[in-house]
């Protein structure tokens, strides 16, 4: 471009700093550094996409601008931005009239705006409003003066036709009966309503009557004093004379129309008209008569005739009244416009000039109002977009730290779950769902409680809570339950989460399954507590067996000898030496059992099974535990079901362990005082979804084992009693153990105790 010519300078630019604030307010704004659109429904601006700024791509860039326009718009446009930037600003300093007459205008313009539309419609309204209920009234008007015509000329057409039968009467005389039956069945036929025709002669008597089918019962009763009055004030009157009264047994309202014969002859009596008031006014009054009109007849302020929905308050404003009279008859007459008639007439003009004059002043104010605010947002743009800009960069810092804690806590190795403070759980991670089989949708919503195996005390239960919801950590191992029915053992650390007020929102979980870790310890704790067990038995079967060899041969030589010396003496001995004899040869024959129980416990054999025939294996048991019963004086009775099938097992081993529990039930019945001691030993096979089992029970009625000591009566030399080795039943048992059976004792339901027996049906193999 060509610079200025030689010898001339260019204008020096005047500082003017008042329009240079003039100019900036002119200028159009970038709103957020992007074109302006339209605004959605959450306030949000509608933005062409930008370059995203060096490190950051394109589409995590947006969707962030997206996601933040929403939540940093309100912090853009709060007191402090506004404060940072005010609209005073750019406006040109000016007078302070000035200044207030444009603050004035800017705050209560749209108010004004929107005010006097307002208050033009609601005045067009109301007017409207009241041409349409005149309009209205005119016609209930119109109505009410064709409804009294109507009703004044039926009425008279009645009443003529009774003066022409009357004035027929006075001219020609009394006529015939039928002659005058015939013309009151004419006029009842003609006339709907007529009930009653009658002549009443000058002693006010019912001569002659003609009724219709609908006249219930006599109407016109010469004793009813009402009756009577109307007549006579018929006959003092000399005309025609109306009167309305309650007849017949219905109580039906009847009007009397009285018609005074009058001629050269002199009063020649009355003709009695009766109708139905109601039927009377029905036939007047038709639906084709003010057709959509309530219409109402009263006698002083008591209803006698009443059509159409009763007068409510919406209908009053347009109700209309008259009076009418007929011969000496007075009443009045009202009309009202029912509800679909009213609506019918009314004109949808005037709602529709309120909705549409109150949407024009409403859209008026506001787009007067939304002006403003846009010449204001338009000052605050600029400050808005640096602080967009700043939110975007610490937002999309704090995304990328989110998104590292939570791969962290998805990939975590542990069970992490989070709840509120009643417990509620909101998160659940991936290892989690596979300990527990509980996805986040199936656990969210639901109580920790789910996971409840009740094989934890509530004592540890209530120290956690205790101590979570003080603030402070918990720490402990806890047994719950999978999904499908599994317990599992885990060790949790359970914190509560903080908000920055210090107050507890949440509590933080972390948990690992420790179920494998405890099966181990609890297989290894097993395993020395065996290995003990058998070590002690060990030592323990080798002493009695040390014993039990060493003081076998000296026992047999005592026995030996006592047989011996009960032989040399050369006479019978006597009862005291017998005595002693016997009792030192049952002291040895004990002293060979305690040896032959130390024997047997601390040198197991293995098994040699055969089929045997329980019945007769039970059999033998019994004969073993004979001397036994006998010194008890007991009774042993056995039952075996029919048809058992043959046992598998070792015939001696089976046999001792029977006579031990024999021996066992005989000996606890010892003492009981009042009853026979007895045992019953029963046999039966057991079917059931399990392998089919031959259970057998040993009952007795003795005193029986307390609960406590029910487990230890089967530990090596354990015993309640003075004598006995306290082995019987561990042999017993430990025969069944090698037999793959159960033996269990139980209470029984009279008292004495249950030994069970359980033993597989087939074979059993060689155990040791």
């Amino acid at each position: 471009m060509a610079g200025p010519a030689p010898g001339r300078q260019l204008p020096r630019r005047r500082l003017d700093p008042r329009a240079d604030r003039e100019r900036a307010c002119r200028r159009p704004r970038n709103l957020f550094a992007v074109v302006p659109g339209r605004r959605d429904g959450v306030g949000r601006a509608r933005q062409r996409t930008r370059p995203a700024p060096p490190g950051t791509s394109a589409g995590d860039y947006n969707v962030e601008r997206w996601h933040l326009v929403g939540a940093v718009m309100p912090m853009a446009f709060g007191p402090s931005s506004l404060q940072r930037q005010s609209p005073a600003a750019c406006v040109p300093p000016v007078n302070s009239a000035g200044r207030g007459a444009r603050w004035f205008a800017s705050r209560w313009l749209a108010w004004l705006i929107g005010l006097t539309v307002s208050a033009a419609t609601l005045g067009l309204w109301a007017a409207l409003l009241a041409q349409e209920q005149a309009q209205l009234s005119r016609a209930t008007a119109l109505q009410l003066e064709r409804v009294r015509n109507e009703l004044r000329v039926h009425l008279e057409a009645r009443i003529l036709a009774q003066l022409r039968m009357a004035r027929r009467w006075e001219a020609r005389g009394q006529p015939p009966r039928e002659e005058w039956e015939s013309d009151a069945a004419h006029y009842m036929r003609h006339y709907r309503g007529l009930l009653s025709i009658a002549w009443v002669d000058p002693l006010l008597q019912v001569q002659w009557e003609v009724r219709s089918a609908d006249a219930a019962g006599a109407l016109l009763d010469p004793g009813s004093a009402a009756v009577q009055a109307a007549w006579r004030a018929a006959l003092g009157r000399g005309q025609v004379a109306l009167t309305r009264f309650v007849a017949g047994p219905a109580g039906q309202q009847v009007l009397m129309v009285d018609v005074p014969i009058l001629g050269g002859h002199g009063f020649g009596g009355l003709i009695v008209a009766a109708y139905g008031v109601q039927a009377l006014l029905d036939e007047i009054l038709r639906e084709d008569i003010a057709p959509g009109y309530g219409i109402r007849i009263l006698e002083g302020e008591r209803t006698i005739y009443l059509r159409g929905q009763a007068l409510d308050d919406a209908d009053s404003p347009f109700e209309q009244e008259t009076a009418i009279r007929l011969a000496n008859a007075d009443g009045r007459m009202r009309i009202w416009p029912q509800a679909g008639t009213r609506a019918a007439m009314r004109s949808p003009l005037p709602q529709a000039v309120l909705a549409g004059g109150l949407t024009l002043a409403l859209l008026l104010a506001l787009a007067t109002r939304l002006t403003r605010i846009a010449r204001a947002r338009e000052t605050e743009a600029e400050a808005a977009n640096r602080e967009l800009q700043r939110e975007i960069a610490a937002r999309h810092t704090a995304q990328e730290r989110l998104r590292k804690l939570s791969r962290a806590v998805e990939q975590s190795p542990t069970m992490v779950l989070i709840t509120d403070t009643a417990g509620t759980i909101e998160y659940v991670n991936p290892k989690f769902t596979q300990v527990t089989g509980y996805t986040l949708d199936e656990a969210r919503g639901r109580n920790p409680r789910m996971l409840k195996s009740n094989q934890t005390p509530r004592e540890t239960y209530d120290k956690l809570w205790a101590t979570i919801r003080a603030g402070a950590e918990w720490r402990g191992e806890l047994c719950n339950r999978r999904k499908n029915g599994e317990t599992y053992w885990e060790h949790i650390a359970i914190s509560p989460i903080r908000d920055e007020r210090g107050a507890v929102t949440h509590f933080l979980a972390e948990a690992e399954d420790i179920t494998e870790r405890r099966r181990l310890q609890e297989e290894v704790a097993a395993s020395n507590r065996r290995h003990a067990e058998t070590q002690a038995l060990a030592a323990m079967g080798q002493a009695a067996s040390m014993i039990a060899h060493d003081l076998r041969n000296p026992l047999s030589t005592i026995k030996m000898s006592l047989g011996i010396l009960g032989k040399q003496t050369g006479r019978p001995p006597t009862d005291s030496e017998h005595e002693i004899n016997r009792i030192a040869l049952d002291q040895v024959r004990y002293m060979e059992e305690v040896l032959s129980d130390l024997l047997t416990y601390s040198r197991p054999d293995a098994l040699q099974p055969t089929w045997l025939s329980l019945g007769k294996l039970l059999d033998a048991a019994v004969l073993l535990a004979q001397r036994e019963i006998e010194e008890r004086k007991a009774r042993v009775e056995t039952r075996c079901e029919p048809g058992l099938p043959t046992l598998h097992g070792d015939a001696n081993k089976l046999r001792q362990a029977f006579s031990n529990l024999i021996m066992n039930a005989v000996q606890a019945t010892e003492g009981v005082a009042g009853r026979t001691p007895e045992v019953v030993v029963s046999a039966r096979l057991r079917l059931g979804p399990q392998p089919a089992e031959i259970c057998v029970e040993v009952l007795d009625n003795g005193c029986g084992i307390p609960p406590a000591l029910r487990e230890r009566v089967f530990e090596p030399f354990y015993t309640s009693r003075a004598k006995g080795t306290g082995l019987g039943l561990s042999i017993a048992k430990r025969i069944v153990d090698q037999h793959r059976g159960r033996l269990e004792l139980r209470a029984a339901p009279h008292g004495g105790t249950c030994a069970t027996v359980t033993l597989p049906v087939g074979p059993v193999g060689d155990a040791a």
